[in-house]
This record gives structure tokens, C-alpha cells and sequence, in this order.
């Protein structure tokens, strides 16, 4: 029981998950056809329990169809592979951090509902939903 408490207490947070859509000048767009890129932003909290040392996070990005953008690549999760759209690692010091992750757009994206999912550690840090309505 001890073991378990001592790695939900290792288990990164994290909180302020946005996803918002840019404009060819980097500045945020509310039209879907003019996105050329998506910024995905959040935060990972202070944790003086959580080890020290390099963390990759995984981002989905899954479109209202069901795929996911710029899929192809894959992380191992939970005895099996899931699809990502971009990765970013940072060398985690148990103080607060703020991550940027972009991911471009290839395709056209249509309007809907869009799922960001973040992954570290081999948990599932965060699953939000962003309506993308113009």
C-alpha cells in the first residue's frame, strides 16, 4: 500500500490545458480555414516527490472524425502503441513548469469538437475537449 501511495505521489499534474488556433503570423485565429498551426499550452505543477530527470510528453490532437493529427507516430502505453500528433521533452527539476508544444497543420481542419490528450510516464495526464467553431 505504501508503494502505491508513493508512486500516485511521483505521478505528475498538470493544469491551464488550452489549445488554440494560429494564423500564418503566429497570432491566434478564430478562422479554421486560415490556422496554419495549433499551440497547445499547459502547466506542470511543482512536485518535490516526483524524480528528477528527463520527461517526454505526448500530445493527441483528435479531430472531431476520429483521427489523429499528424498521426503515424507512436509511444508505448499501457502494453500497446498510441498515436500522437507532437512530443516535447524537458529536464523535470520538481519545480513548476510551462510547456508550448505547436503542432502544424497539414490538412484542413473542420469545425468540431477536438480532443487534446496528454500522456508522461505512462499515465494520462489530462483529456479536454476544445470546440473549433469557425
Amino acid at each position: 500500500q505504501l508503494n502505491q501511495r508513493m508512486q500516485l505521489a511521483e505521478k505528475l499534474n498538470l493544469s491551464g490545458l488550452t489549445l488554440t488556433a494560429l494564423n500564418k503570423k503566429g497570432k491566434p485565429e478564430k478562422k479554421l480555414e486560415k490556422a496554419k498551426q495549433l499551440q497547445i499550452n499547459f502547466t506542470i505543477p511543482q512536485n518535490n516527490s516526483t524524480p528528477v530527470g528527463e520527461k517526454t510528453f505526448y500530445v493527441r490532437i483528435v479531430s472531431p472524425e476520429g483521427n489523429v493529427l499528424g498521426g503515424g507516430k507512436t509511444f508505448a502505453f499501457e502494453g500497446g502503441k498510441v498515436e500522437y500528433s507532437e512530443k516535447k521533452s524537458i529536464e523535470y527539476d520538481q519545480q513548476e513548469a510551462h510547456l508550448t508544444v505547436y503542432h502544424n497543420i497539414s490538412t484542413a481542419l473542420t469545425k468540431g469538437d477536438y480532443i487534446v490528450e496528454v500522456f508522461v510516464d505512462n499515465y494520462r495526464l489530462a483529456s479536454k475537449t476544445f470546440a473549433l467553431t469557425k
